[in-house]
């Protein structure tokens, strides 16, 4: 059994379990940083680590690992990775090929545990440019190819909405195993969210910390829930996510702020906060993701 497996997991529509916590890396960039980042992680026993062809920080990983997994005794079945590839307006096809591969060879694996289409169009592309469909099922379609290889285990999106996982049905052989989207008190996503318990698809929050937001951070109520349990307004963020079994994947570069990120699980909260904690929704996104105007 993987050591990922013994800590608290989600089991995929593909069979392949995934941790429920993991490390974000978005914005952790250069070889000591990175290298910092991975190392506190496998020190604290977080073993997902969540990455991204724009993040630029593939090749620090991947070296990162190398180097410290023997220090903590682990092997690649130990270690849970996900990355993501954005669509590309010349060839979406063969611009995802070409990313997957990039990505094995600079993480230093010969398989990728999950693979997500990073945003519903391409980056430099308008929202309302025709072409985004078709780019978005070419890329999708070539995800699904690559797994069938065995090069990745999973696929899923990013920022999809209810509309845009219906379209994704039309066209998927494989159906999507994860859905990562902004989710925190202030935008909960409950729509969306049931809309993928009922389809089997993992929901999973990136900023689930508001972007730390000061509405959000200092809300009297989550506040007070945090002074009840004698932590912070993150773990209590964080505990809220996961009393759902959202996923979560807090960022930091700090050691000692990635090792209590971890033990959010230990914050046991009751129905009744979470539900206190739930009705704080006010539809307010703190990133600049819009998926939703995009066609």
């Amino acid at each position: 059994m993987s050591s990922y497996e013994s800590s608290r997991c989600f089991k995929l529509n593909t069979g392949h379990n995934i941790p429920l916590i993991g490390v974000g890396t978005y914005q952790i960039t250069g070889p000591e940083a990175v290298r910092t980042t991975i190392d506190a992680a496998q020190a604290a026993g977080n073993r997902h680590i969540d990455t991204a062809k724009v993040y630029t920080n593939e090749k620090d990983i991947g070296n990162a690992l190398k180097e410290l997994m023997p220090k903590y005794n682990l092997h690649r079945s130990d270690i849970y990775i996900t990355t993501k590839v954005f669509l590309n307006s010349e060839d979406s096809k063969k611009a995802t090929r070409e990313a997957v591969e990039e990505s094995l060879q600079l993480l230093h694996i010969d398989f990728l545990d999950l693979v997500l289409v990073h945003y519903p169009r391409p980056s430099k592309v308008p929202s309302d440019n025709p072409a985004n469909p078709a780019l978005r099922r070419d890329c999708y379609q070539e995800l699904e190819k690559l797994k069938d290889e065995g090069k990745i285990r999973s696929i899923g999106v990013l920022n999809y909405e209810i509309g845009r996982l219906e379209e994704l049905n039309k066209y998927a052989r494989i159906p999507p195993s994860v859905n990562q989207c902004e989710c925190h008190p202030h935008f909960t996503r409950l729509p969306l969210r049931q809309y993928c318990h009922s389809n089997n698809i993992f929901f999973q929050a990136f900023s689930s910390l508001g972007k730390q937001n000061p509405k959000l951070i200092q809300d009297p109520v989550i506040a007070q829930i945090a002074q009840h349990h004698n932590t912070s307004v993150n773990l209590v963020l964080l505990a809220w996510a996961l009393a759902q079994d959202i996923g979560i994947l807090p960022k930091s570069q700090t050691p000692s702020r990635i090792k209590e990120n971890f033990e959010s699980t230990k914050v046991k909260l009751t129905d009744d906060e979470v539900q206190q904690i739930s009705s704080l929704n006010c539809e307010q996104p703190y990133t600049m993701c819009d998926p939703w105007n995009i066609l």
